[in-house]
């Protein structure tokens, strides 16, 4: 059996109770902040088994971004109760802020298992069997966030709220994605109307590592799972009540109605 380190093990305990309370705590200073992704990563899992995966749940959604190309992805699981069809009503009343990510996620059509030689970037982009559009809420179980450290907020399932999944298109290989636009509003009135506004350009660079890194610590990947791929329009702040849309010309759209 692998040992957990003890300042992995009481991360793990004080996001835990953060999720179970809807409550926060201060990052800073702790001597259980995770020194390195792979503490990061491992704090994740831990908070997954306590949230989910000890109820018999699987992980079926992550959330994975870049800031800029030629960066390691970050990866962070979305707990499938958080995992909500567009047109829901989300409660928000246990959110301590409410952040709107409109982007694009890639929903696997087939499965991968885990193997020795990495997967290609033909194979990868061959199991996609969707593009679709999807709404990030952002919030955190950190006090501090923005001065926490980005291996705490990696850690905190990068600062991940809820996902709202929408629809999209299967033949999406030959979209012209770094010319792709996108209109976010809120209650009708467009907040963000942009064109190509992924940091990356296309969000499929990221994707052939993304896949690779989450097929080995997952135990493989199977058909209908989802990954997130960054935002399109920026983090943009927003107060319970509001109605949030998010357009992809051409590929779909997905709506929320956040509850106060």
């Amino acid at each position: 059996m692998t040992s957990i380190n003890t300042g992995v093990s009481d991360a793990i305990t004080l996001l835990h109770g953060a999720y179970q309370a809807a409550g926060q705590f201060e990052a800073l200073p702790a001597s259980c902040a995770p020194q390195t992704v792979a503490e990061a990563y491992a704090i994740q899992d831990g908070l997954a088994r306590k949230l989910w995966l000890d109820e018999g749940l699987r992980t079926s959604s992550w959330k994975v971004g870049a800031p800029r190309p030629g960066v390691t992805p970050y990866s962070a699981p979305i707990p499938p109760q958080r995992v909500h069809d567009s047109g829901a009503r989300v409660d928000t009343d246990t959110f301590h802020m409410i952040g709107i990510e409109g982007e694009l996620a890639f929903r696997l059509g087939r499965s991968l298992a885990p193997r020795a030689e990495l997967y290609s970037q033909a194979e990868v982009k061959a199991a996609i069997g969707e593009l679709c559009v999807t709404i990030e809420l952002v919030d955190t179980r950190l006090q501090d966030w923005q001065q926490a450290g980005e291996l705490w907020r990696l850690a905190d399932n990068q600062i991940n709220g809820a996902l709202v999944v929408g629809n999209g298109v299967t033949d999406w290989q030959n979209i012209e994605l770094g010319r792709q636009p996108v209109i976010l509003r809120f209650n009708g009135e467009e907040q963000a109307n942009k064109v190509g506004g992924h940091p990356l350009g296309d969000p499929t660079l990221i994707l052939t590592e993304a896949v690779n890194h989450l097929v080995a610590r997952n135990g493989g990947l199977q058909a209908g799972d989802l990954i997130t791929s960054g935002t399109w329009t920026g983090m943009i702040f927003v107060e319970p009540g509001t109605e949030v849309e998010v357009v992809f010309p051409g590929i779909g759209e997905a709506r929320v109605s956040l509850g106060e």
